[in-house]
């Protein structure tokens, strides 16, 4: 299953009671929406990289079948809320439900896909190596908003939702040209 915008809104609003002050109402409603817009147009700027064991060749990462790993870690999204000035109950809750969400979402339906070096047939497991903060502060910005508080929390959700996909890993299989020699090679993929 791949990343959706819908899946991304879905858990979001699912999960928006998770911090200590439930959300409620239309502004949680938009920041929600801005939120899934945002990951979804920088989702495929998150590259990762790995080690793929197998037979020697060339592949590609077996996208279907390839499944990323995403923690929930709210002091991170919230010490990136912290970094931009939002500070206070209402900050940590919405670094709470922000990391539960992200870290539902992904863990449930995102994959990678990329090439893979030296192994035609087998085995990947990469890690997120490149989360781009500038690019999802920009894109959130746009969509949150103007204003003081919306170019805060832009600044501060895109700082602590980076880190947070820093910390993610991803597990799949290569296809492509088979052998019969054993052989350890490298991949190179984003987020799908």
């Amino acid at each position: 299953m791949a990343l959706t915008r819908a899946l991304y809104y879905a858990d979001l609003v699912a999960l928006k009671g998770a911090g200590l002050f439930a959300f409620n109402g239309v502004p949680f409603d938009d920041v929600a929406q801005s939120i899934a817009a945002a990951m979804m147009a920088w989702g495929p700027t998150v590259q990762l990289e790995g080690v793929a064991v197998g037979t020697a060749g060339a592949g590609t990462i077996n996208t279907p079948t390839s499944k990323m790993i995403l923690a929930p870690n709210a002091p991170v999204v919230i010490a990136g809320l912290a970094s931009a000035g939002m500070v206070g109950p209402l900050s940590i809750s919405l670094g709470t439900v922000v990391s539960s969400a992200l870290a539902k979402t992904i863990s449930a339906s995102g994959g990678y896909s990329g090439a893979v070096v030296g192994v035609g047939v087998g085995a990947d497991v990469s890690k997120v190596t490149v989360a781009g903060e500038a690019k999802l502060s920009n894109t959130l910005a746009a969509l949150l908003g103007t204003g003081p508080a919306a170019s805060m929390m832009a600044r501060g959700l895109a700082s602590g939702i980076s880190k947070l996909l820093l910390t993610a890993t991803g597990a799949g299989s290569v296809v492509g040209s088979p052998s019969t020699a054993p052989a350890t090679g490298t991949s190179t993929s984003v987020m799908v």
